[in-house]
C-alpha cells in the first residue's frame, strides 16, 4: 500500500482517538510522564527517540512539545538493543501490538473498552433465511406470447427449425421445463398481455447480480400491492432471464400467479418478497465486519482483552447478520460496537513500531 495511503489513515485514526481521550491524556501528561529508565535497571532500557502521541511522524532527540498540536513528546523505548525493538510509553500504555495468527493485534484493558464503547457477540450456527425484497409488474408481453404462437406452428409442421424456436423462447425468459409444457398443450393463452378472469398471471421480478444465484425455480414468491392494499399473492417463480441486462445488471425472475387474471391488470406495480433458505451457516453482526475496499477483516477477542485482526471471507447477508464463510469458528467472540476505534487502536502501534525499526 502506498505510503501516503498509509500515513493519512493513521493520521485520521489519531484524529479520532484523541478527540475521545484528549481529557484523560491532558490529566495524565499534566501530571507529568514517568522519567526514562536508566541503565542500571534489569531491562536495562533506552530511549530511542521522543514523538508525539497525536503526530507520530514526529521524532525528536530531546523532550520537548509538538510543534505541530504543543502537546508534550513522549519517550520511545528501545526495550532490547540486540533487537532494535521499540516501545512507545503513551498515556494509554495499557494497548500494545503483538503478533497472532499472522495478524496485528493489540491489547486493551476493561476500562478503556468501556470507555470506547465496544460491545462483542459470539460466532454462532443456525438456520439462515435471507429475504429478497423487490418490486415487479404485472406482464405485459406479446413478444412473448407470438414466439410461444411460432413455437406450437413450428413444433407440428417445421421440425427443422425447432430448435431455433426452443433457443427464441429461452432468450426472452422461458425454462426447459416451460417450453416442455407448451410443447404437450400445443397452445398457447392470453395471460401474457390480456389476462382473462381465473388466469394465471405473470409477474416479472428484478433480481440484481449480487441476488440471481439465490433464486432457484420452483421458489415460493409473495406479492403485495404498493397501494395499501393488506392483500398478498403467492406464487411461484418459474424462470430466470439467462442474459443480464446490460444497462441495470439486473435479470427478471418470471413468476406465476394461479387466478389471478381480472383482478391484476397488466403493467400494474407490485412489491416481491422471497425467501431463500440459506441452511445452516456460521454468522456473526454485520457490524463486526469492516470492509478495506481490498478485503474483510473483524476483530476477534481472546481472553476478554486480546483483539486480534483477522481476516476472512463472507457469504450472503441475512437480515441483520452475514455468512461466514471461512476465517473464523464457532464460539469464537468477534467486536460488534467500535470496530474502527479497535483498527486504529492497532494501526496506531504498527506506525510506532515500524518508524521505530527505521531508527
Amino acid at each position: 500500500m502506498n505510503k501516503k495511503i498509509i500515513f493519512a489513515i493513521v493520521v485520521t485514526g489519531l484524529f479520532l482517538l484523541g478527540f475521545m481521550f484528549w481529557p484523560e491524556v491532558k490529566e495524565k501528561v499534566g501530571a507529568g510522564l514517568k522519567p526514562a529508565p536508566t541503565e542500571t535497571g534489569a531491562d536495562h532500557q533506552k530511549i530511542s527517540h521522543y514523538t508525539c502521541p497525536m503526530h507520530p511522524q514526529i521524532h525528536e532527540e530531546k523532550p520537548g512539545n509538538c510543534p505541530i498540536c504543543q502537546m508534550k513528546l513522549v519517550p520511545v523505548y528501545q526495550t532490547s538493543p540486540a533487537s532494535g525493538t521499540l516501545s512507545l510509553d503513551l498515556p494509554r500504555a495499557e494497548s500494545r501490538g503483538k503478533e497472532r495468527d499472522g495478524e496485528r493485534s493489540v491489547i486493551i484493558s476493561p476500562e478503556r473498552q468501556q470507555l470506547i464503547g465496544i460491545k462483542t457477540a459470539k460466532a454462532v450456527k443456525k438456520q439462515v433465511f435471507k429475504e429478497i425484497l423487490t418490486s415487479g409488474r404485472v406482464a405485459f408481453d406479446p413478444e412473448l406470447a407470438i414466439a410461444q404462437k411460432e413455437f406450437v406452428e413450428i413444433n407440428n409442421n417445421v421440425p427443422s427449425l425447432r430448435e431455433a424456436a426452443i433457443s427464441h423462447l429461452k432468450i426472452l425468459g422461458m425454462s426447459d421445463e416451460e417450453i416442455r409444457s407448451l410443447g404437450k398443450r400445443n397452445k398457447v393463452g392470453s395471460n401474457l398481455y390480456l389476462p382473462e378472469k381465473g388466469d394465471s398471471v405473470w409477474i416479472y421480478a428484478t433480481l440484481y447480480e449480487n441476488e440471481m444465484d439465490l433464486v432457484k425455480n420452483g421458489q415460493l414468491a409473495l406479492i403485495t400491492l404498493p397501494t395499501g392494499s393488506d392483500k398478498t399473492f403467492k406464487g411461484t417463480v418459474r424462470a430466470i432471464d439467462p442474459v443480464v441486462n446490460p444497462m441495470t445488471r439486473s435479470v427478471r425472475a418470471r413468476i406465476e400467479l394461479p387466478a389471478a387474471g381480472g383482478i391484476l391488470k397488466p403493467e400494474t406495480f407490485v412489491n416481491v418478497s422471497l425467501q431463500i433458505d440459506l441452511g445452516e451457516a456460521l454468522v456473526i453482526p454485520k457490524s463486526s465486519i469492516i470492509d478495506t475496499g481490498v478485503r474483510k477483516v473483524i476483530f476477534v477477542v481472546h481472553e476478554g482483552t486480546h483483539f486480534e485482526k483477522r481476516e476472512i471471507e463472507i457469504g450472503p447477508e441475512a437480515q441483520e447478520n452475514q455468512v461466514i464463510l471461512s476465517g473464523l469458528k464457532e464460539g469464537e467472540i468477534v467486536v460488534t460496537s467500535a470496530t474502527f476505534l479497535v483498527d486504529s487502536e492497532s494501526q496506531l502501534k504498527a506506525s510506532v513500531e515500524t518508524e521505530g525499526h527505521r531508527h
